[in-house]
């Protein structure tokens, strides 16, 4: 809606400039008007009404558990099981894909359920966390045989919370996470769903930023913070390479940014080995040249994005920058003189860099032949 009406504005503009017939100026209003957004409101509630659905029917069969016999449990479980399968199956035949998709993620909610309260009723031993991940294979195998974008959405929720939940028990990296989100990664490529592979690297992201609290020496977040700094330079650098097969270097640079300043934002802020070990004066020390280190580099990523013409890394660079100044300030507010002189060096480097940005633009405008 937003790009339309913005497009719209920009219509008026321009045959006032003589720039576009009128002609051309009604073919696009008309192909506007018949593009639909791939997520209505109807889709959007669809879908959270499946997982209401989903802990309502947990929730009727926990209230009632006692007072049914097992074998009314298990027939209440699978009717319900097959009935959302059902009802998909019957959505998909009459062309209403979106709630089909919604009874495919309400039949992996009422899966989910099953699982539990059969392991409840059995007094199955085990590991809770294994549960978790039996739902999420169950989600990937409907992701697959449906094929369903939600299922697939909900494979990718389920195994970081599984992952989670391994890592907190075990204290440990927890390895294992790579297995299956390599296989939902390439359940999404083979679906070719974008999303699907933006919540990939999500979930990944998710599992690789704490990872330095749980491998080497157990403050390994520098290992983190140069891993996104490697996959930056890589997007940069083969970015003509990339983009021939898949044009995914832009996304790949934009994580990267999130990889890179979240690992120094906890040696900063998160992991008091960093910061706050040793004397007062060291420790200030260490900050003030890590978040030198952070500035520097989210003024970079803009400076890159901006050539680039790249929002989405544009507008992660500046909340990065803008949390950074805020933190610095909260952990700094008791040494007003430090605080001062670091805003200082920080205001010159800024300054250099919009210098740099402003030579940018020059350049760019005098080569497309637009006055600056």
């Amino acid at each position: 809606m937003w790009y339309g009406q913005r497009v719209a504005r920009d219509l008026d503009r321009w045959q006032t400039a003589g720039w576009i017939t009128d002609t051309g100026a009604a073919a696009i209003r008309a192909d506007l008007a018949a593009r639909k957004p791939p997520f209505g409101a109807a889709a959007v509630l669809a879908m959270l009404g499946a997982v209401l659905f989903g802990f309502a029917v947990m929730s009727f069969v926990a209230a009632n558990w006692n007072a049914m016999s097992k074998l009314a449990r298990l027939t209440l479980l699978l009717a319900t099981l097959w009935a959302c399968y059902g009802g998909a199956a019957w959505l998909f035949k009459r062309q209403l894909p979106m709630f089909a998709q919604a009874a495919v993620l309400g039949g992996i909610a009422v899966y989910g359920a099953s699982i539990m309260l059969i392991s409840q009723m059995y007094h199955m031993e085990g590991s809770p966390p294994d549960a978790v991940l039996l739902w999420a294979l169950g989600a990937l195998l409907t992701a697959v045989l449906v094929p369903s974008a939600a299922a697939l959405g909900a494979t990718f929720v389920l195994i970081v919370v599984w992952t989670w939940w391994e890592r907190s028990l075990s204290n440990a990296a927890h390895f294992g996470f790579l297995v299956p989100w390599a296989a939902a990664a390439a359940t999404a490529a083979w679906m070719r769903w974008r999303p699907g592979l933006h919540l990939a690297a999500l979930a990944l992201i998710i599992w690789l930023v704490p990872i330095g609290f749980f491998i080497l020496d157990r403050h390994a977040h520098w290992l983190v913070a140069l891993i996104g700094v490697l996959l930056a330079a890589a997007a940069i650098a083969g970015r003509q390479d990339i983009d021939r097969h898949v044009p995914a270097s832009a996304a790949v640079f934009a994580y990267a940014i999130v990889i890179a300043y979240a690992a120094l934002f906890i040696m900063q802020f998160v992991d008091s080995r960093w910061f706050y070990s040793g004397a007062q004066a060291g420790s200030l020390g260490r900050l003030v040249l890590l978040a030198a280190i952070s500035i520097v580099g989210l003024l970079g990523a803009m400076l890159w994005a901006l050539k680039t013409d790249h929002t989405a890394a544009l507008w992660l660079a500046y909340a990065g920058f803008a949390l950074e100044v805020f933190m610095l300030h909260v952990m700094t507010i008791g040494t007003l003189l430090n605080t001062s002189l670091f805003f200082l060096i920080s205001a010159l480097i800024v300054s250099a860099f919009a210098y740099a940005a402003y030579r940018l633009h020059q350049r760019k405008a005098a080569g497309s032949g637009v006055p600056a």
